[in-house]
């Protein structure tokens, strides 16, 4: 493969339009982040972590993913593109400063490339030490989250558990795509990305898609940055979910699992369970407008001196462990409409069960 254009770094938020941006404020406080910055027609928000924000949203005349932007190494990086693709180097007038290009993918997804963006101080969080059968560091000091037991407060009769998640970081995003090959080379060309998994489709040896992650030599990376997957039948609309990484790992994961439950005004998608591909384990959840986003923690790193597996599709959707993958996974719906589809949808696990089941 010839060298790409650039190399990203990493991921740094993704962007939406929205038509309400009050519901999806309350929203965004009860999944664990912070409010960064407001006006009156855009929301930024951010993690624990050093990115000026991890979510924006600006309000408009429909609900709707517009893309993701990512951190170039270099400035040289924002020159590469903008002379290959034949577009503008900005200055950011948006928090944070810095400049910009904006691509648009194969997908008709916005890409924006910054650099000089402003990094922002790490919110400090006291890290949690486990005890476990091989070792136990943590000794003469009890374990607690929170305010323990007094985090279940009741409201209006109702038990709730207040404790949200601590947000860090957007790790990666999910896309639908109308051609895997194509928006593959696309990412790896532009974008410098290195499969770590290709995904091989049931009925033979061609790619459905990939996990693909950033390139930075021998700095180790997440396992994936994208995954970018050829679904069979109808198109779907091009955003799957945001994933963002939690804090502290896996009571943290769990605390914002509770809360989300207990509060009792959002649509659970699929979890709690650990992927196979990434390792990671994850939570899933809808937010007001039906976009879905991921509360995960504990994933792989890699360095770019690990090749490329060819892994086969059931692989993406059967989990280490966890519950069965919905049929709904992956695709973007109002939250009203999801008992529905699933009801008249087989589930992505009962898929892979008939495939598996037919004679060789």
């Amino acid at each position: 493969m010839s060298e790409p254009i650039c190399k990203v770094a990493d991921i740094i938020f993704v962007r939406f339009e929205l038509v309400d941006l009050e519901p999806q404020k309350e929203y965004m406080e009860h999944f664990g982040m912070i409010l960064a910055h407001e006006t009156e027609d855009a929301i930024f928000y951010r993690g624990t972590g050093t990115a000026p924000y991890c979510y924006v949203a600006t309000k408009g005349q429909s609900n709707r993913f517009i893309g993701t932007a990512y951190r170039a190494n270099a400035l040289s990086d924002l020159e590469a593109l903008a002379a290959a693709k034949g577009v503008s180097i900005v200055a950011n007038t948006e928090p944070g400063g810095g400049h910009k290009v904006t691509l648009i993918d194969p997908d008709n997804i916005e890409i924006e490339v910054y650099y000089g963006l402003q990094p922002s101080e790490p919110i400090s969080i006291n890290p949690i030490m486990l005890n476990t059968g091989v070792d136990k560091p943590r000794e003469n000091t009890l374990q607690r989250f929170g305010r323990g037991s007094d985090e279940w407060q009741l409201h209006d009769n109702r038990w709730v558990y207040e404790l949200t998640s601590k947000v860090k970081r957007l790790g990666h995003t999910a896309i639908n795509v109308a051609d895997a090959a194509i928006s593959v080379d696309w990412y790896a060309n532009t974008l410098g990305f290195l499969i770590s998994d290709n995904l091989l489709a049931p009925d033979g040896p061609h790619s459905i898609g990939a996990f693909m992650r950033c390139d930075q030599g021998d700095v180790p990376v997440d396992h994936h940055t994208l995954n970018n997957v050829q679904f069979l039948g109808e198109p779907k609309p091009a955003f799957g979910h945001a994933g963002f990484e939690v804090t502290d790992s896996v009571d943290d994961l769990m605390a914002g699992h509770y809360h989300m439950k207990t509060v009792d005004k959002y649509y659970h998608e699929w979890g709690i369970g650990r992927h196979l591909l990434g390792s990671q384990m994850y939570d899933y959840w809808r937010d007001p407008s039906g976009f879905t986003h991921e509360h995960w923690t504990d994933g792989d790193l890699l360095n770019a001196s690990i090749p490329a597996t060819d892994t086969p599709a059931r692989d993406l959707i059967m989990a280490q462990y966890g519950p069965e993958a919905p049929a709904s996974f992956g695709a973007t719906m109002p939250s009203e409409e999801v008992d529905d589809f699933r009801a008249a949808t087989p589930s992505l696990t009962d898929i892979v069960k008939m495939m598996e089941q037919q004679p060789k």
